[in-house]
């Protein structure tokens, strides 16, 4: 019998039936899916097991997922079930690590290693096939649990992290790449983010693309078919003379979306989005590079108090294989940036932006960019009429 293998990450023990239910969420038929437990492993029973081995690697909170055969925990039988994976996987002049998590019977993972390569080095010698813990091309990961021991034919990393929604929901504001990481950070710290966008008019369908693109990463982790955001945009003021500065131009717009987000907790409008414990959170894209006098500045303003900063202490650089070289740059041209925000214009904008909120709900597909701009598009123009 073939399974779908789930191995959560280290903390999300105590988080599996949210892991469950995100799981359920991202499958094309959960009603035909059945998730077993045993120790702490999540076992799926399906029709497609690649198609859903891949979709759960966009799921937090699991550290692998592998498809494996099921064998009884006994020495023998895992060496035969381990022989048996290797026929089907490893061919001529291959490289190959077999790795055993967990125990059987008084013996250590090592000496089922031990004794499943000799088995393999001599059923396969034909094939001139060798050991190694390094390098190697094929890998046959075992897991053995309560019950049974699990033979993986193949293995994926997972998403890791925690479970999406596990430490509630927070409020949040994409507006450029740095606001979008932090946004997936949220996510991948097991925080639901209820996302507003917010775009400079003038800037138009440019900037709106370059954020519908970022927001379409996001969407794909979140244990959902389709993602519900709000958004609104302002027009900067004809003597705001820093419009156009890049550097600005995020500083700018971290200080307006932080008061507008603190506006909205203030009026207990967390778009539908609630904690069970009735508090509201607020994220916010700050980090060590914005520099405390800025990170002062804007904590000043605010009255919220339960503030997060998912970027603080991030690795910058690791989040630049998701969202690109453009993530990088913008680090980099804030770290450069050293004049004062001015804040002239700021209520007037929280005022704009409260006042063209809209809300949009985008169905996860190829297309998903091009619907999330039309969708906004036709809002404008039926409020234009």
């Amino acid at each position: 019998m073939v399974v779908v293998v789930v191995e959560p990450t280290q903390f999300t023990s105590s988080r599996l039936d949210i892991l469950k239910s995100n799981i359920k969420a991202v499958l094309d038929a959960p009603e035909r899916c059945s998730i077993k437990q045993d120790g702490n492993l999540l076992l799926l029973e399906v029709d497609e097991p690649v198609d859903v081995m891949y979709a759960l690697t966009n799921v937090f909170g699991i550290r692998s997922i592998g498809i494996a055969e099921i064998a009884d925990k006994k020495l023998d039988s895992i060496v035969d079930a381990i022989v048996g994976v290797g026929k089907h996987i490893i061919h001529s002049n291959e490289r190959f690590h077999v790795e055993v998590l967990g125990s059987v019977n008084g013996l250590v993972a090592r000496d089922v290693e031990f004794a499943s390569t000799a088995a393999l080095l001599s059923e396969l010698s034909m094939l001139n096939i060798k050991p190694s813990s390094k390098g190697y091309d094929r890998l046959i990961r075992v897991y053995i649990a309560d019950e049974y021991a699990y033979i993986c034919r193949i293995c994926k990393d997972g998403a890791g992290g925690l479970p999406v929604g596990s430490n509630g929901y927070a409020l949040c504001s994409v507006y450029d790449c740095i606001s979008a990481v932090a946004a997936y950070v949220l996510a991948e710290h097991g925080f639901y983010p209820s996302i507003i966008v917010v775009y400079d008019e003038e800037e138009g369908d440019g900037m709106l693309r370059r954020v519908a693109k970022k927001i379409e990463v996001i969407a794909r982790m979140l244990p959902s078919r389709s993602i519900e955001l709000r958004y609104t945009h302002y027009t900067p003021k004809g003597n705001d003379v820093y419009s156009s500065n890049k550097y600005h131009s995020h500083y700018k717009n971290t200080l307006l979306t932080s008061l507008l987000l603190d506006r909205l907790v203030r009026v207990s409008d967390m778009g539908g989005k609630s904690n069970s414990n009735g508090s509201s959170i607020i994220a916010l894209p700050l980090s060590s590079l914005h520099g405390i006098d800025f990170i002062n500045s804007v904590m000043s303003k605010m009255s919220c108090r339960n503030v997060i900063f998912p970027l603080m202490f991030s690795n910058y650089l690791y989040y630049a294989r998701i969202f690109g070289v453009e993530y990088v740059r913008e680090m980099q041209d804030i770290s450069n940036f050293t004049e004062s925000v001015d804040d002239s214009y700021m209520d007037e904008y929280v005022e704009e932006c409260i006042n063209n909120m809209h809300r949009l709900e985008v169905k996860l597909s190829p297309n998903m960019v091009h619907d999330m701009i039309d969708g906004i598009r036709r809002c404008k123009a039926d409020n234009n009429l």
